[in-house]
């Protein structure tokens, strides 16, 4: 009688808290409690600034969510109000959103199919009621609608990897190249830990017994990380061709970058979100080879040996979002180890030469004008 008791309580409300990393960095803390009709808990995240968010889900009877509210409070003393509420309610084919814009509050519809579900970075008590409402499907793989903001839904899918594992990645909308995330449900339906390693977003999220919430504000107020990987571009003059490289410079943070972050053998965006850009006003000659006066996107392919150099022809796509087929040229770098890392990732141009540099690692091409 005992267990049934224990039992039924589990079903009827559960609660749980994580700690999210990126290396060294502790990104955020949050703990939540569930019942069968209402999701709701608070976190303490540090990116781009320190603010606290309150949220509930009101659930549907099949897990997924009629109303949602995001109470945020500034606690880091950055520019903005002190409090900031959004809601959503899910009615037919339509969310209804209500935020505020300056002195007041507005009102807007954004269509959205039945069964979608709002989606915040860094909030995993609403990853893991995806991860149970996708679970509880027969079939290995579903595909789900979230919504991130009011310029419309984004399409993903979470598949069932064997065991209590799941992946977790958008591939449409707004948010398409988000992920992949990989996680565990136990029995109980609760998440135990989630990795992005691959991702765009490369946090180890643990399940813990309990988090300081109390004490996280104070903590973490006067301690933002930033962005996580701010946008930067290098640029050049060679012989009256203008010549820039734009991308995205995410940091060690403690990590092994090469193998491990980043894998061998496997293309990389040679940066971080959105894929690097390279531009070019005359014809170039990199490692090489001829490269026509336009833009493209620059990757690498690292392996413990060699590196090499592409060229894409590709332009505008998210980090992730590689085509071969569209490869303008590959050419071999020059690999160097280095005495010192290398913090934070760096794309440099240095006399006839570009160059990428990080953790101990620097590769180099020569660049001239044709």
């Amino acid at each position: 009688m005992l267990a049934l008791l224990l039992t039924l309580t589990l079903a009827v409300q559960d609660s749980g808290a994580f700690v999210a990393r990126l290396g060294t960095d502790t990104l955020s803390l949050e703990r939540y409690t569930r019942t069968g009709s209402q999701l709701r808990g608070e976190y303490v995240i540090r990116t781009p600034r320190t603010v606290h968010r309150i949220y509930t889900a009101d659930l549907n009877p099949d897990g997924t969510i009629r109303r949602a509210e995001l109470v945020t409070h500034n606690i880091g003393g950055g520019p903005g109000p002190l409090e900031t509420k959004l809601t959503i309610e899910f009615v037919g084919d339509t969310s209804v959103w209500t935020f505020p814009r300056g002195d007041s509050t507005v009102t807007q519809k954004v269509a959205a199919p039945r069964g979608t579900f709002p989606f915040q970075f860094y909030l995993f008590g609403l990853m893991e009621q995806m991860g149970r409402w996708a679970r509880a499907a027969a079939t290995d793989s579903l595909r789900f609608t979230a919504l991130y903001s009011t310029q419309g839904t984004s399409g993903g899918f979470i598949k069932k990897l064997g065991g209590d594992t799941l992946l977790f990645m958008f591939d449409q909308g707004q948010l398409a190249g988000v992920g992949p995330f990989t996680f565990a449900l136990d029995r109980q339906g609760r998440l135990t830990w989630l990795t992005g390693k691959g991702s765009t977003l490369q946090i180890e999220v643990q399940r813990v017994a309990s988090v300081p919430m109390a004490q996280a504000g104070p903590m973490f107020a006067n301690r933002p990380l930033g962005q996580l990987s701010p946008r930067d571009t290098a640029r050049a003059t060679m012989s009256g061709a203008e010549v820039w490289v734009d991308y995205s410079r995410p940091q060690k943070r403690g990590r092994v970058i090469f193998g491990d972050v980043v894998p061998w053998n496997a293309v990389w965006r040679t940066g971080a979100n959105a894929a690097t850009q390279l531009s070019t006003s005359a014809d170039l000659v990199i490692g090489g080879a001829t490269v026509p006066a336009g833009k493209y996107t620059l990757w690498t392919l690292p392996t413990p040996s060699g590196w090499k150099l592409i060229i894409n022809k590709q332009t505008g796509q998210w980090g992730t979002e590689y085509s071969a087929a569209q490869d303008l040229v590959r050419v071999d770098a020059r690999l160097e180890t280095l005495a010192a890392p290398v913090e934070q990732m760096l794309i440099a141009f240095e006399p006839g030469t570009l160059t990428v540099s990080w953790d101990k690692t620097k590769v180099s091409v020569p660049v001239s004008r044709k």
